[in-house]
């Protein structure tokens, strides 16, 4: 089934660094659409994200805020999760990565998804 996502996900994932991108329900955290290299858990990462995403809008104005980024740097990697209100783009990134450059593209990913689910 294609998503329509494959393309957005093509350009994150070829950040050097990047073990894999996904395009997540942000309410129940759920994968719509991803790529993830072997050894990833797409479907955890997936759902922490999606809960720290939820966490940051209703820490801001009563959960009215507009949270368009979150980004968690861990021991042994990186989240990025970019988004709109109902889906958002997540990367997950290892130590070598270069967290501006994928930051970048994890943010032009996120524009182009927001401009797609408008359309819809």
């Amino acid at each position: 089934m294609d998503t329509g996502y494959g393309d957005l996900l093509a350009d994150v994932m070829k950040q050097p660094g990047v073990r894999g991108a996904l395009v997540v329900a942000v309410r129940d955290g759920l994968v719509v659409d991803g790529r993830v290299h072997v050894g990833v858990r797409g479907d955890a990462a997936a759902a922490l994200a999606a809960a720290l995403f939820r966490r940051a809008r209703q820490a801001t104005s009563n959960g009215e805020g507009r949270i368009r980024f979150v980004e968690v740097d861990a021991e042994q990697g990186r989240i990025m999760m970019a988004g709109p209100e109902a889906v958002a783009l997540l990367a997950v990134l290892e130590t070598r990565a270069n967290p501006g450059q994928v930051r970048l593209a994890v943010r032009r990913a996120a524009d182009e998804l927001a401009a797609m689910e408008g359309a819809k």
